[in-house]
């Protein structure tokens, strides 16, 4: 069980660089979208002006941590 739910909207942490996007550990993003039973986070990344970098995706660990899986970034 996953005591640590997270919402669509919140602004989550995330936990590793990802310099595809231009992401460091501890940037900040928003929850666009939670699978799998809260299990799993699609997180954007906003970029200055309010376009965006990308997605983040997150898995979320016991205790609510959570860790960098994959990421995607936006075709324009």
């Amino acid at each position: 069980m996953i005591p640590k739910t997270y919402k669509e909207f919140e602004s989550v942490e995330i936990p590793a660089a990802v310099p595809e996007l231009g992401v460091a550990a501890g940037d900040r993003g928003v929850v666009a979208h939670v699978w799998d039973g809260g299990r799993m986070l699609d997180v954007e990344i906003p970029k200055a002006g309010g376009t965006s970098a990308g997605f983040v995706d997150l898995e979320v660990l016991l205790g609510g941590r959570l860790r960098v899986v994959g990421h995607s970034r936006l075709g324009f």
